[in-house]
């Protein structure tokens, strides 16, 4: 079943199955009601009616059966949230599938860097990104682990990183209920993602507590049951025994009031921990092929239990803790039994025990989770392909189209860099094609990396790290003006390329130097190009100057001019996006200023 097919299916499933959830939550709340009811009308029957022993029993099979449904829709309650969770899992993607971007979520706007070499220019994150077409995410690490595959400086060990990634993405884009499962699990919190940095701080603190209060914790209540049950036989006065209970709560009293804080800030760990829990059992149960998964779900086994036993010890032990928000528990019971030290200590033992593992935990499951969104994105996207590695610097592409475009409207082009210092000078008219090309460059060198599959019929390509001047803004603020930006974008791509360290780079500046005069622009844009293929980076430059055309022949066959053009019927323009050998021959400016009403004789 094709994506498009499988996420209607499960919308249509899960919507019934909420509307269902939702009738039997209706049924049950009607039922308690019709309980309580009769439970009032028992107690005037027994009061005032006289129903004596029958009355009783009636009310007891009553209360029984309200306590009942309580738990009942409860559960009933938590089934809908889950199939609530399941739909949104559907209907994002469907909404993904038609580019639907206000109907998906869209906090990656932080991940933004005017330092980063390529991600503002490529459009990785924001609205309308790249980012929020392949964010399958429910947690903040797996959007933060997301992120970076996204934005990687440079692919890593060649090519067995990209290779172990691209493994993992294809095993997961198979295991379509696996995926369902974990994001359902996550987003039972509707859009709510957690930050787990308090969780880890907390899980990770050592805290020491005074062996004697055990000891203390155990024996008080202990002398104090002893000596309630022995009182008659040991003819202890009464007065003796209130004085043993009023010390013990008041010490217990004082305890929790200094143990308090502490416990408070552990219960509220807990709600995200148990949806963390639940996705990280779905990852432990799964029975994974590639290798990197497979090291992420053994990473989970790393402590003396599994990661989702000790996060369920966690909630048990949360459990008791929020014992103590009811008063007559926190005031009267809890201070006698030393309810605060026990607990205290039952969080110091899980701390010892697992709280240096948790953070590698979430780390393996942010690194599932990141590499199941790649995993929808090749689901959704069956045509695209799988790109091979080269052992050399070199990027060739047929049919490449830019995946942020519509599959009806996007044009894929031939594009080939058959070498490292070899570059593309791309010329053409104003909206022909030339920084959409430049960006389908980018964008799917950057999902190729990630492990993904591309918006190509093929794609071969080799090491490199991209670098982009692309969107260029000036600061009034800082004094910067365009050209001076532009310039400083340019030297950052130079750098990059200038260092032995790294891959070679993979550039690409859309109207190169365009602040400035002719004559100026086409020196130094040709003096970039030179040097930037001197040093073995290859990529692609797109300008109206056609003087920079002059490298293809100057530079010895390393340059190819290549072009896009406009068809002109009469006043009419069409563009058909198709990408041509050689140099344009047609400009469109004027027409397009007398096109928006600026008149002009052409």
């Amino acid at each position: 079943m094709d994506a498009r097919a499988a996420y209607e299916r499960g919308s249509y499933e899960r919507t019934r199955e909420v509307a269902s959830l939702e009738a039997r939550a209706r049924a049950i709340g009607l039922a308690r009601l019709a309980l309580f009811a009769a439970a009032l009308g028992l107690v005037v029957g027994i009061v005032w009616g006289g129903l004596g022993a029958r009355g009783w029993t009636a009310l007891a099979i009553v209360v029984v059966a309200f306590v009942s449904l309580v738990f009942f829709h409860s559960g009933v309650v938590d089934a809908k949230e889950r199939a609530l969770a399941a739909l949104r899992f559907h209907e994002r993607g469907l909404a993904r599938l038609a580019h639907a971007w206000d109907r998906l979520p869209s906090t990656s706007a932080r991940f933004r860097s005017p330092e980063h070499p390529f991600a503002a220019d490529l459009d990785v994150f924001g609205h309308a990104s790249l980012m929020q077409l392949v964010d399958a995410t429910e947690t903040l690490f797996g959007e933060e682990r997301l992120a970076r595959l996204l934005s990687l400086p440079h692919p890593g060990a060649w090519p067995g990183d990209l290779l172990e990634r691209q493994h993992s993405v294809r095993d997961l884009a198979a295991r379509f209920a696996f995926r369902e499962a974990l994001a359902t699990a996550g987003g039972v919190l509707a859009d709510e993602r957690p930050d787990p940095a308090s969780l880890l701080a907390w899980a990770e603190e050592k805290q020491l507590l005074p062996g004697a209060l055990a000891v203390a914790a155990w024996v008080l209540p202990g002398a104090l049951a002893i000596g309630g049950v022995l009182a008659p036989a040991l003819h202890l006065a009464g007065g003796l025994l209130l004085a043993m209970v009023v010390t013990e709560m008041a010490i217990g009293m004082f305890l929790g009031a200094r143990l308090g804080p502490a416990l408070d800030a552990a219960s509220t760990k807990e709600s995200a921990a148990t949806r963390w829990r639940t996705m990280i059992s779905a990852i432990e149960r799964e029975a994974f092929d590639a290798p990197m998964l497979a090291r992420a779900r053994d990473r989970l086994a790393g402590g003396s239990r599994r990661a989702s036993e000790e996060m369920a010890a966690l909630e048990r032990i949360v459990g008791f803790v929020d014992a103590r928000r009811n008063e007559v528990f926190r005031f009267l019971i809890g201070p006698l039994l030393f309810w605060d030290v026990h607990c205290a200590f039952a969080l110091a033992r899980w701390r010892a025990r697992a709280g240096t593992h948790v953070r590698g935990w979430l780390e393996a499951l942010g690194e599932v989770e990141a590499l199941a969104s790649l995993a929808c994105f090749a689901h959704e996207h069956p045509a695209f392909a799988w790109p091979e590695p080269a052992a050399r610097p070199m990027l060739e592409a047929r049919a490449l189209g830019h995946p942020l475009i519509d599959d009806d409207h996007r044009v894929g082009n031939d594009v080939a860099l058959a070498a490292a210092g070899r570059a593309l000078v791309v010329t053409g008219s104003n909206m022909s094609g030339k920084s959409t090309l430049l960006r389908a460059l980018g964008v799917n060198v950057v999902l190729a990396f990630a492990g993904a599959p591309v918006c190509a019929r093929s794609m071969q390509i080799g090491p490199a790290r991209v670098a982009t001047s692309m969107r260029v803004e000036d600061s009034l603020e800082r004094g910067v003006s365009h050209f001076y930006a532009e310039l400083r974008r340019l030297k950052r791509v130079l750098d990059l390329a200038r260092d032995p360290s790294g891959a070679p780079v993979l550039f690409l500046l859309d109207e190169i130097l365009h602040g400035t005069n002719s004559r100026e622009r086409v020196i130094g844009a040709c003096a970039v190009v030179r040097e930037l293929l001197a040093r073995g980076a290859l990529g692609a430059v797109s300008t109206h100057d056609l003087g920079i055309t002059v490298l293809e022949r100057e530079l010895g066959g390393v340059v190819e001019n290549v072009h896009f053009e406009e068809q002109v019927d009469g006043e009419a323009m069409k563009f058909d996006y198709l990408l041509r050998p050689g140099i344009v021959h047609s400009s469109n400016a004027l027409r397009l200023m007398r096109a928006v009403g600026i008149d002009v004789d052409i």
